[in-house]
């Protein structure tokens, strides 16, 4: 279990590097950035879907309670994406960055609980 947390946490830094990649890129983005996208969103929801199926009987109250003020704080960086869509409006392709990260984002938050169950039952060494 502790291999498919690392790997879930992984999966969702690399895949969120892509909708803003492809949002700030100047002109249309390669295809192979989609196709690795795709890829890598596929992977993740697979590494996610079984993380939650695995962990869900374990999660305890306060692993909720835990990743409910985590996701308080990712929450703060709603304002930031506010700020830059005045500051930078006309450079970034706000269709492709506000989609790519609202399924992330949702996703992430869905399974956070479980994801902080598996982190607190990883063996420490």
């Amino acid at each position: 279990m502790a291999d498919l947390h690392r790997l879930c946490t992984g999966l969702f830094v690399v895949s969120t590097i892509f909708p803003v990649a492809a949002g700030v890129y100047p002109s249309e983005a390669p295809r192979w950035l989609g196709i690795a996208d795709v890829g890598v969103a596929g992977l993740l929801v697979t590494t996610t879907i079984a993380l939650v199926m695995r962990t869900q009987d374990k999660v305890s109250d306060d692993d909720r309670l835990a990743a409910f003020r985590l996701s308080q704080s990712l929450i703060s960086l709603i304002p930031v994406l506010l700020v830059l869509f005045f500051i930078a409006r006309s450079r970034i392709k706000w269709d492709v960055l506000i989609v790519g990260l609202a399924w992330r984002a949702w996703l992430l938050l869905y399974s956070l609980p479980c994801m902080v169950a598996a982190h607190r039952r990883i063996p420490r060494t």
